[in-house]
């Protein structure tokens, strides 16, 4: 029942969405721009939460517009619908921020070490030595919105509704994933329930790794509300999210992108969530070692004090 409090947060926050997915974004500035800045741009881009600009990613890619590295960037910052979730949740800001931030530096660092060390001499097709004639403006804008047609929007209803409706999906699953979950704790119990989701185990970002490649939102919203339930930890949530490239791996595999491509697409973000995931879950254990470590020396400081004072007491 707590989940209805983030009905009108989820309908605010698509509607926010909503007007920045209608603008005019596929302008030549964002073609030029990836291109020059590479995965800098692609990462700042991804972040936005549309699929949208990972499906425009995937088809430059295809047609050798832009490089591995930058394709890659966007899809590693692309958050699909946990952004939206975790809005919709205030004890969950912390979460959110550090989320962007770290998917931000990841997907930049990840982008370049792709174009300058993994892959260097690639070669791209650029804008400016393109035919103008040989460029079908109506063919590629049917192309390209036959590619972005996504199962989560609804661009062909008015705003409100296409908010409403997106709303209201994301919410079922919320609820279906918030009921198993509290079904789920009431008949095996919390601590059988943790060791099936292998809770505080190195295995789990592995497992979440995969879990993100499922092309579909219900992903995202799954591993978003197992994290927030506090079955799923930072680092997995973050290895999930590294690997959920919304469509746009659907889309490099309908264009007949390079198999060969695809698997390296695939490798460069399964590993990377993987070794974000599971570094993470070290830090937190590292940090969580120290922290008994400092409140143990605390403690026996505390003890041979009093110690002390009944000796001194004593001889008194």
């Amino acid at each position: 029942h707590d989940t209805w409090a983030m009905l009108p947060l989820l309908y605010i926050t698509y509607c926010i969405l909503e007007v920045f997915e209608r603008k005019n974004t596929q302008d030549d500035k964002l073609f030029f721009g990836l291109q020059r800045l590479g995965p800098i741009l692609g990462a700042i881009v991804g972040l936005i939460p549309q699929c949208g600009f990972s499906i425009l990613a995937a088809m430059l890619f295809v047609q050798n517009n832009i490089t591995l590295g930058t394709l890659v960037s966007v899809m590693i910052a692309t958050s699909d619908e946990a952004i939206p979730i975790l809005i919709s949740n205030p004890k969950m800001y912390s979460s959110l921020l550090g989320i962007l931030g770290l998917k931000l530096v990841i997907a930049i660092i990840v982008g370049l070490f792709t174009d300058h060390v993994l892959f260097r001499n690639q070669k791209i097709l650029r804008f400016e030595d393109m035919e103008e004639e040989d460029y079908d403006e109506d063919e590629y804008e049917e192309e390209e919105n036959s590619g972005s047609s996504c199962p989560c929007c609804y661009p062909e209803y008015p705003l409100w509704i296409s908010a409403l409706l997106r709303s209201l999906k994301i919410y079922v699953f919320i609820f279906i994933t918030s009921f198993v979950l509290t079904l789920l704790m009431e008949c095996i119990g919390e601590k059988t329930l943790s060791m099936i989701l292998l809770q505080d185990n190195l295995f789990q970002p592995i497992i979440a790794a995969l879990f993100g490649f499922i092309p579909n939102c219900a992903a995202t919203v799954v591993l978003t509300q197992l994290y927030t339930a506090g079955e799923l930890s930072f680092g997995s949530l973050l290895a999930g999210l590294v690997t959920n490239a919304g469509l746009g791996l659907i889309v490099m595999i309908r264009y007949e992108a390079r198999k060969k491509d695809i698997l390296k697409t695939i490798s460069i973000l399964f590993i990377t969530g993987v070794i974000v995931g599971i570094g993470f879950m070290l830090l937190w254990l590292f940090f969580y070692l120290c922290g008994k470590i400092q409140i143990s020396k605390c403690s026996m400081s505390y003890q041979n004090k009093r110690i002390s004072m009944a000796i001194a007491n004593n001889k008194i």
